[in-house]
């Protein structure tokens, strides 16, 4: 279904792929809707401006490759390592935008998310280590199991969102954002109780 290395603003609807090995793909500006990648690995490819909608990642294997700009919307990400999509020189990052989408298992490392726009997001069972997420919005997002460690997270806003794991010794955190009663989590890293 792939026949050519290099795309353009093409659009590809529903493949359905499971344990496939994509080599040496470029994609600039295409379009991708209800396609599935399970398991696949991505071997010096190129994602750049692309859109994703109602597609789902799962535990993808990226060496050599990478995103940049890509838009996520009601995309299902589970198991993506972020920092392997890291463009050279990175001079853009690999997310431009998620909006209602789910994500389990990814991890994010000294990835900038400054002023990003996570509204309304289920992001279990993740991490974010040493990124800028400051001035960001994580309202109404579902972060279950879901840590910052060394994170910038100045002006972030975390109002009805439920879940996060925040160590307020280890984040920068002056004048984010929250709701009671969640935001009694930030106190577990303490030890103190309250009743």
């Amino acid at each position: 279904y792939m026949d050519e290395k290099y795309y353009e603003c093409e659009k590809f609807e529903n493949i359905k792929s499971d344990k496939s090995v994509f080599e040496d793909y470029e994609f600039i500006d295409c379009e991708f809707d209800g396609c599935t990648f399970d398991e696949c690995k991505l071997l010096k490819c190129t994602f750049s401006g692309c859109q994703f909608y109602r597609c789902s990642f799962i535990s993808i294997q990226a060496e050599y490759s990478q995103m940049k700009n890509c838009g996520f919307i009601k995309c299902n990400l589970i198991g993506i390592h972020w920092n392997d999509f890291l463009p050279a020189g990175r001079i853009a990052e690999p997310i431009r935008k998620i909006q209602d989408c789910c994500l389990k298992y990814n991890t994010f490392i000294k990835m900038n998310f400054r002023k990003f726009d996570f509204t309304g997001s289920v992001i279990t069972e993740s991490t974010f280590e040493g990124c800028n997420v400051a001035e960001s919005s994580f309202r109404e997002c579902k972060l279950e199991g879901t840590q910052y460690n060394s994170c910038d997270m100045r002006k972030a806003d975390f109002r009805d969102a439920a879940g996060y794991q925040i160590d307020i010794m280890d984040n920068k955190m002056k004048d984010a954002r929250f709701s009671f009663p969640e935001v009694i989590r930030l106190f577990n890293v303490l030890g103190i109780k309250i009743d």
